[in-house]
């Protein structure tokens, strides 16, 4: 098996990744869809195949030091970014809590996501401009520790935006009001 450190510049794996997922039954196309957050304007981003056609057509970049540098790397998780070509336009659909007003706070709920983990949303938030998207590539067998390999490679999520760190929030504590 190739390990992720042999692969230059990360087309291989992020290829690799793509396709293992599409070809996954538990996955498929519609797991590449992006029915919340983050989009592309000119991809039609409901569409899996439409993305994975697009996700093939970038030159990705391994920015995994990055995500330890900015402890929001994810298990044995890979990260790669990748610029957007002129034509499409990113549009990043994320805040962290931290960048909202208290008024904003009052309207962030907890929502089951698009992949069934849950996940924090709010209605009416502005997306930022972009030109910048981010590929997670994890194991797909061993997830999140196994070594990501050409053969065990999957998309864990991708979007248009900034490094941030995955949101699961099925452990987190909420306090009675």
């Amino acid at each position: 098996m190739e390990s992720i450190h042999t692969v230059k510049g990360g087309r291989e794996i992020v290829h690799a990744a793509i396709q293992n997922t599409l070809a996954n039954p538990e996955q498929g196309a519609d797991y590449l869809a992006r029915p919340a957050g983050s989009s592309l304007v000119g991809v039609d981003c409901s569409n899996g195949w439409l993305i994975a056609e697009f996700l093939r057509s970038l030159e990705w970049h391994c920015v995994t030091y990055a995500a330890k540098e900015y402890d929001v790397r994810f298990g044995a998780c890979e990260y790669f970014w990748a610029r957007i070509p002129e034509g499409v336009q990113g549009l990043e659909g994320i805040a962290l809590l931290s960048e909202l007003s208290d008024e904003e706070l009052k309207g962030v709920r907890v929502v089951k996501g698009h992949h069934g983990n849950l996940e924090f949303q709010l209605k009416g938030l502005e997306p930022r401009p972009t030109q910048e998207v981010h590929i997670i590539v994890g194991n797909l067998s061993n997830f999140p520790a196994g070594e990501v390999t050409l053969e065990s490679a999957g998309v864990v999520t991708w979007y248009p935006g900034r490094l941030t760190r995955p949101a699961y929030l099925d452990q987190e504590v909420v306090k009675r009001a």
